[in-house]
């Protein structure tokens, strides 16, 4: 579905892709990970035609991006880092607009607008203004303008930065949605705890370049504790944010009073131990998910000492 081989691309004072490639299958949720400065932005910029690059192909399902950039807008969405939002508008009015920004026809776009609005749970407020939402519910409203054309290929750039974390399980929550329903997606975020639970595959990316993983080796080994991330949930309770504070090698990533997900050092058996703490101090547990693999883990092998030199 998405083809890159061997991209290129420069600016005045610094480099922003130096020979990038990458395969991603129709369906496939694909987080792209790397410090500032790697080359994330660029890299979308690309595929959603607004920047052109200066050597390799880009190819998305049949159509190449530079010479095919109208066919190749009509199967993508694109949310950039920092989207444009018109407050005075009302919610059905602002998506009626991007309906007719995609040249969809006077029935097609009133029947987008509902379906989009259905989506995003908005569904009873689209006579509200927008400027009325939170944060979160633009974000949802951003999304929901952003699939109203019912793309094949989804691009995301850093979709969760400044949620908080009620609205940041929600979106995740409308991702493994659309992951169900086999759009394509490929998603840039810092926030690896999210892409951990939503994406199928991790491609790292530094100075403009593929980075691969290292290889394990002992002092590596002995460097980086096994760790899982836990996600538990529970009936209401004051007390599980704080018995995981105090719980040895367990790291509290995100906290609701109905639901924890934590990264505990020291692999399973630490993990059971902190159940078992969680029970003994009352909590009612209703759901225990332990994962390995952190990608925080992942993260720190592959970019330790690294920092990123190429243009956002």
């Amino acid at each position: 579905m998405i083809e890159l081989r061997d991209l290129h691309k420069s600016y005045k004072r610094a480099r922003g892709l130096a020979g990038f490639s990458m395969h991603v299958e129709k369906g496939e949720v694909v987080g792209l990970v790397g410090p500032n400065g790697a080359g994330k932005t660029t890299l979308i910029k690309i595929l959603a035609t607004l920047l052109r690059a200066d050597g390799g192909t880009a190819r998305l399902g049949e159509w190449e991006v530079t010479e095919n950039p109208e066919k190749v807008r009509a199967m993508v969405g694109y949310l950039p880092d920092v989207a444009g939002i018109y407050q005075d508008l009302r919610i059905g009015e602002f998506l009626d607009f991007f309906a007719d920004a995609f040249h969809l026809d006077a029935a097609g776009r009133s029947a987008a607008v509902e379906r989009a609005l259905e989506s995003a749970g908005l569904l009873d407020r689209k006579n509200e203004y927008v400027e009325h939402l939170s944060l979160g519910w633009k974000q949802r409203l951003q999304l929901a303008k952003t699939l109203i054309h019912e793309p094949k290929i989804l691009l995301l750039d850093e979709p969760a930065s400044g949620l908080d974390p009620l609205a940041r399980m929600a979106f995740r929550d409308h991702l493994k949605k659309l992951r169900a329903g086999g759009i394509t997606i490929l998603v840039s975020s810092h926030i690896l705890a999210d892409l951990e639970e939503v994406c199928t595959r991790i491609v790292f990316i530094s100075e403009g370049k593929n980075v691969a993983e290292p290889e394990l080796s002992g002092n590596v080994s002995d460097e980086f504790a096994p760790t899982v991330r836990c996600v538990i949930e529970f009936e209401r309770s004051s007390s599980a944010a704080e018995i995981a504070k105090a719980a040895p090698g367990v790291r509290l990533v995100e906290s609701t009073p109905e639901r924890l997900l934590v990264a505990v050092d020291g692999g399973e058996k630490n993990a059971s131990l902190f159940l078992q703490a969680l029970l003994n101090g009352g909590v009612v547990v209703s759901h225990f998910d332990a994962k390995g693999g952190d990608l925080e883990e992942r993260y720190a092998r592959t970019f330790r000492g690294v920092s990123g030199k190429a243009s956002p």
